[in-house]
C-alpha cells in the first residue's frame, strides 16, 4: 500500500482483512441475531445433539462471513485528493462515498490489539451524516493516519490561519484525566444494559422459562431436596439460586462490557481539543473541538447515586432523523467522583463551573398536580369503576398504596425539575430519583419555542423548548413573564453574538 497523498486509487493493507472480518461479525450480531432469534430459541428447546448443529452452523457462518470479508476488502479502494477522500467498496452492490475535508468534524484513531505488532491504526473520519456512510480507512500506518489528519485539518484552517493552525507535532504531555479500571467497572453497574438485555429477551420468555425448568430448576430442586425435607423449601431455594445466577451474569456482562470499552480511559486537552483514549482490543482515539460541543449533560441515575458517582456527556452536532445518528456524535466520561465533575468541566468549558450548586428556579407546583392527576389519580379512578363493588366490601384500602406512591413519584418528579439563565449560559434540571443537568452557550440556540395548554394560560405559565443542533431541551410550567424575557433575551444574544456555534 502507498501511504503517500496522491489522486491515484490506492488499496489498503492485507491486514485490513482481520478488520473486515471482525466489522461483519459484529453487524451480524447487533443486526442479524435479533432476526434468527426465535430460531435459536427453537434450536435451544427443540433440537437434538444440540453441539453438532452449533458447530455445523457456526461453521458455516464463519466461513460465509470471512469470504464476504476477502471480496470486500479486494473491492475496496480510496483516493484522497487536495480537498475530498472518496471511496469506492461493496460486494454485490457498489457503493461510492465521497467526503469533502469541510465537512470532517474530527478524525478518530483506533488501535486495535490485532494491529498492534503492525503499527497499523484505524482512521474514522466523523462527518454529520447516517451511520451506514460512515468513511474508514483501516489498517492503514500510523505515520500516515496522523499525515492525513494534519492535511485535513490545515485545510479547514485555511480561512483563519491566524486563529487555528494545524494539530504540529509536540512532546507528548501526560494526561489531565486517567480513570482506574475499578471505577470503569462501576460504569457497567450504572449504565442500565443489563435492563435492555432483559427487555431483548421478554418475546422468549416462554422457551427460556421451559429450558430452565427442565435443565436447571429440576436438578437444583433435587439437590437441595437432599439439604431439606420439605420439597416447597428445595423448590423455593431452586428458584432462588437461579434468579441470583442470572443477575450475577447480567452484571459481570455489562462490567465487563464497560471495561472493555473503557479501558485504561484517559482524556487530554490539548490545542483547545479534548482527546480521549480508551479501550482493552482497541484503543481508540477520540478528539473533540471544544468550540464544536453544543451542550454538556452530567447524569447521575439511582445506581450511581448510591456509588456517589456522575456521568458526562458532551454532545456536539446531531442528526435530526433519531434512526440515522451517527456513532460518536458525543463525548462520554463515564464515571466520576464530584471534584472530577469539576474538572472535566473546566477542561470542556471556557470558565470554572460547578453545575450541581447552580441557584435552579423550581418550576411551578401545578405541575405537581396535573403529573398526579392524568398519571396516577385517573387512571386509579378508571379502574375502580370496574371493581368497585370489592372496594365497596370493604377492599377500598388496596388504594391507598398506588395513591400514596403516586403522590410521592409525582413530587419527586416536580421537584427535580429547574432552570437558571445567567445572561450567557443556560442551565436546565429533570429526573426522579437519579437527576440530569445540562449547560448550553446562549448563543447555540437554533430555535426556541413556548406551549402553552388552557389550563397553563389560566395560571400564566408556559413551558419552554430549546432546539439546539445537538438536540431538544425542555422545561415545564415555568412563569410566562420569565418565559417572555428569557426569549427575548436569548434571541438578541443568538442574533448579535459574533462567535462560532460548531
Amino acid at each position: 500500500m502507498s501511504n503517500s497523498n496522491t489522486a491515484a486509487w490506492q488499496k489498503l493493507s492485507p491486514i485490513a482483512i482481520i478488520y473486515f472480518v471482525l466489522h461483519f461479525i459484529v453487524r451480524f450480531v447487533k443486526d442479524g441475531l435479533i432476526n434468527i432469534a426465535p430460531a435459536f430459541a427453537i434450536w435451544v428447546t427443540q433440537v437434538e445433539n444440540k453441539l453438532f448443529w452449533f458447530a455445523s452452523g457456526a461453521s458455516v457462518l464463519a466461513l460465509i462471513l470471512v469470504t464476504y470479508a476477502t471480496l470486500y476488502y479486494f473491492n475496496f479502494r480510496y483516493k484522497v485528493t487536495e480537498h475530498e477522500i472518496i471511496l469506492r467498496k461493496g460486494v454485490f452492490k457498489k457503493e461510492r462515498v465521497t467526503l469533502n475535508f469541510a465537512k470532517v468534524q474530527n478524525v478518530n484513531l483506533a488501535i486495535p490489539f490485532y494491529f498492534s505488532p503492525f503499527s497499523a491504526v484505524n482512521c474514522h473520519f466523523d462527518a454529520a451524516g447516517s451511520a451506514q456512510q460512515e468513511v474508514v480507512l483501516p489498517g492503514v500506518s500510523d505515520h500516515y493516519a496522523n499525515t492525513l489528519r494534519d492535511q485535513i485539518f490545515n485545510y479547514r484552517a485555511k480561512p483563519q490561519q491566524a486563529e487555528q493552525q494545524s494539530e504540529s507535532p509536540q512532546a507528548a504531555q501526560s494526561p489531565d484525566l486517567t480513570l482506574a479500571n475499578f471505577e470503569v467497572a462501576k460504569f457497567g453497574l450504572m449504565s442500565g444494559m443489563m435492563f435492555l438485555v432483559l427487555a431483548a429477551l421478554a418475546p422468549f420468555t416462554e422457551h427460556i422459562t421451559d429450558y430452565i425448568k427442565q435443565d436447571f430448576a429440576a436438578p437444583l430442586t433435587q439437590f437441595f431436596n437432599n439439604l431439606v425435607t420439605n420439597n416447597e423449601y428445595a423448590e423455593m431455594a431452586a428458584g432462588a439460586t437461579i434468579i441470583l445466577a442470572g443477575i450475577v451474569l447480567f452484571v459481570f456482562a455489562s462490567v465487563l462490557g464497560a471495561v472493555i470499552r473503557f479501558y485504561n480511559y484517559e482524556l487530554s486537552l490539548e490545542n483547545k481539543k479534548i482527546k480521549r483514549i480508551s479501550g482493552l482490543f482497541e484503543r481508540h482515539q477520540m478528539s473533540l473541538s471544544v468550540s464544536k460541543i453544543q451542550s454538556i449533560e452530567v447524569k447521575q441515575n439511582w445506581i450511581a447515586k448510591l456509588l456517589k458517582r456522575y456521568t458526562i456527556n458532551c454532545k456536539q452536532i446531531n442528526n435530526s432523523h433519531a434512526n440515522t445518528v451517527k456513532k460518536g456524535q458525543s463525548l462520554i466520561v463515564p464515571v466520576l467522583t464530584k471534584s472530577q465533575v469539576n474538572d472535566v468541566m473546566n477542561l470542556c468549558w471556557d470558565k470554572p463551573l460547578d453545575i450541581t450548586n447552580v441557584p435552579f428556579q423550581p418550576i411551578a407546583i401545578n405541575y405537581f398536580y396535573k403529573t398526579f392527576v392524568l398519571f396516577w389519580l385517573l387512571p386509579i379512578s378508571i379502574i375502580s369503576a370496574f371493581v368497585f363493588k370489592p372496594l365497596l366490601d370493604g377492599a377500598w384500602p388496596v388504594l391507598i398504596a398506588p395513591l400514596l406512591l403516586g403522590v410521592v413519584l409525582s413530587f419527586l418528579r416536580y421537584k427535580r425539575f429547574g432552570f437558571y439563565f445567567d445572561g450567557e449560559q443556560v442551565f436546565t434540571r429533570k429526573g426522579l430519583i437519579g437527576v440530569s443537568y445540562k449547560v448550553f452557550k446562549g448563543f447555540k440556540i437554533q430555535q426556541i419555542a413556548t406551549t402553552q395548554t388552557p389550563p397553563m394560560r389560566k395560571q400564566h405559565l408556559s413551558s419552554l423548548r430549546f432546539q439546539l443542533a445537538s438536540g431538544g431541551i425542555s422545561v415545564p410550567y415555568l412563569p410566562q413573564s420569565d418565559v417572555n424575557d428569557v426569549m427575548n433575551r436569548l434571541v438578541l444574544l443568538a442574533e448579535t453574538s459574533k462567535k462560532r456555534w460548531m
